[in-house]
């Protein structure tokens, strides 16, 4: 059995953030229903686009029973209630006031079940002034000092080849749900949970941030940049254009690397900075006598912290990904079955247990409406009059591994 199984989740996030929680706790096992818009978002339209399907979008909707509904009729409105009673949490990722319009709000919902677990997840925050400003990813690393960081001197900024924003928000909006889920299991009440991206960037940078509030300075200035280019902690172009990872750091793992180079007299250089730009110098014109993979040749087995810079697809061959519990399938109707990388979270438990995991009458779509108080025939006629619309499986099946 998964940790979260039991755990009812009705999701109505369509961004990032909010994604990324949802799927953390369905992977360990919680049962969720996604409530969509009728006409579709933006994680539909993004590419690659493979028969009208965004595989963007699909990398989030494992183990999700899908169901579009007009929220804005009041019948549709009256059956996302009645779901409301049965679930444990709520997830919404709506600018500030959205869902209170709606008649979803926290206030709205906990006068149906007073023990929800209710997470909004905003660009700013729910009391912030800026709380109705529209945001992305890019924005908040911006206006919070990090893409100032993400560049060498005298450069440009470089776009973070990761949304920094909108995975630690999903993050830490899991764990602040699953702190409110053992409260209430605790006996305590359902409680609303504010997380805002821009808090989630600048705790990113909790080591800097903590040395820039002391000394007033930025880390540029105050020459405490971390990561930083040094001569043993870099990055090293190679013969055939690939790239070595230095990241000897710590003195023995050093000494090892200049042993296996050849240059063990170049050891005590790294001692003085002022030695740095001649060393770093020197070590590029050494890597680049050699390949990437000649070098990862030499380094095998060393333990000294080198690495070959890989492509994504290389990684993901190299990578033990089944064996770690990493990657799973997830069946579509008509892409056939989607590769997902799974958040390896209890990953031993999760293994053993997955396939073996039976899903609950909440995760089926249509029994759950029945259990509802709506009819097959009730449900028919919300299709026809476009409240509500089934996905063309009806369900989505959990994932099946691929081990």
């Amino acid at each position: 059995m998964l940790p979260l199984t039991g755990i009812k989740v009705l999701d109505f996030t369509h961004l990032l953030p909010g994604e990324v929680c949802v799927a953390i706790l369905s992977d360990m096992g919680a049962e969720v229903v996604r409530i969509e818009a009728p006409t579709p978002g933006l994680a539909h339209k993004l590419e690659p686009i493979v028969d009208g399907e965004s595989l963007f979008y699909w990398s989030m909707q494992r183990d999700k029973t899908r169901l579009k509904v007009d929220l804005k009729n009041p019948e549709g409105l009256a059956l996302v209630k009645k779901l409301v009673a049965e679930a444990d949490v709520v997830t919404e990722n709506f600018r500030t006031g959205v869902m209170d319009r709606l008649g979803l709000g926290f206030n709205d919902l906990r006068a149906i079940n007073p023990k929800l677990i209710y997470l909004s997840i905003t660009g700013y925050g729910q009391d912030s002034e800026l709380q109705d400003t529209p945001v992305h990813d890019l924005n908040l690393c911006a206006e919070a000092g990090i893409l100032s960081l993400n560049r060498r001197e005298n450069e440009r900024p470089v776009i973070p080849a990761l949304p920094i924003s909108d995975y630690m928000a999903g993050m830490l909006a899991t764990l602040s749900v699953m702190a409110a889920l053992v409260e209430v299991r605790s006996g305590g009440e359902g409680r609303a949970l504010d997380i805002s991206m821009a808090d989630a960037a600048i705790s990113a940078m909790s080591v800097l941030g903590s040395i820039v509030l002391y000394t007033g300075k930025t880390p540029h200035d105050g020459g405490f940049s971390y990561p930083k280019e040094y001569p043993n902690y870099n990055v090293y172009e190679c013969k055939d254009g690939g790239y070595l990872a230095v990241a000897c750091l710590e003195r023995p793992f050093w000494q090892t690397f200049c042993k296996v180079i050849g240059r063990p007299d170049l050891e005590g250089a790294i001692d003085s900075p002022a030695e740095h730009g001649g060393l770093i110098a020197t070590l590029t014109q050494l890597v680049k006598t050699r390949t990437r993979d000649d070098w990862g040749a030499v380094f095998h087995g060393t333990k000294c912290c080198v690495s070959p810079v890989n492509s994504i697809n290389e990684a993901f061959q190299k990578y033990p990904l089944k064996d770690r519990g990493m990657i799973a399938d997830l069946p579509h109707p008509t892409l056939g079955n989607i590769p997902q990388i799974l958040f390896p979270v209890d990953k031993q438990l999760r293994r053993t247990s997955w396939q073996d995991s039976p899903k609950s009458s909440f995760s089926e779509l249509i029994g759950l409406l029945n259990k509802s108080g709506y009819s097959s025939d009730e449900i028919d006629k919300l299709v026809q009059r476009k409240i509500i619309s089934l996905p063309a499986e009806v369900t989505t099946s959990r994932v099946s591994s691929s081990r």
